[in-house]
């Protein structure tokens, strides 16, 4: 006997109910599948932006921001004053952008 008001428990098969199965993250974007190292002084339209604030850009253009080069790095944006960084994308053959050049491809996700 149920009593008036009461619910029955959830089965396995109900526990998805009332969720989301879409994905959180962007499927598409300028930037998807796509790992960013960003490094040196910005200029132009991202002069103004904190390292933090890039690192949010590029994830809103579906890519994953990192702080370090590695093999799996797919994308350098070299400011000036870019270093190390620069040289290591450099010998393992890593795409390098300027500031200019990412303001261009990310010119959507800008705000």
């Amino acid at each position: 006997m149920t009593e008036p008001g009461a619910t029955t428990p959830l089965t396995a098969a109900d526990s998805n109910v009332g969720t989301s199965t879409q994905k959180t993250e962007p499927e598409g974007g300028a930037l998807a599948g796509m790992t960013v190292v960003v490094t040196g002084a910005m200029t132009g339209i991202l002069e103004k932006l904190s390292r933090n604030q890039m690192n949010k850009l590029i994830e809103r253009a579906g890519g994953r921001s990192s702080s370090n080069v590695s093999k799996k790095t797919t994308l350098v944006v070299a400011g000036d004053g870019a270093g190390a960084k620069r040289a290591k994308a450099e010998t393992l053959g890593i795409r390098l952008v300027t500031p200019d050049e990412f303001a261009t491809l990310i010119a959507d996700f800008v705000d």
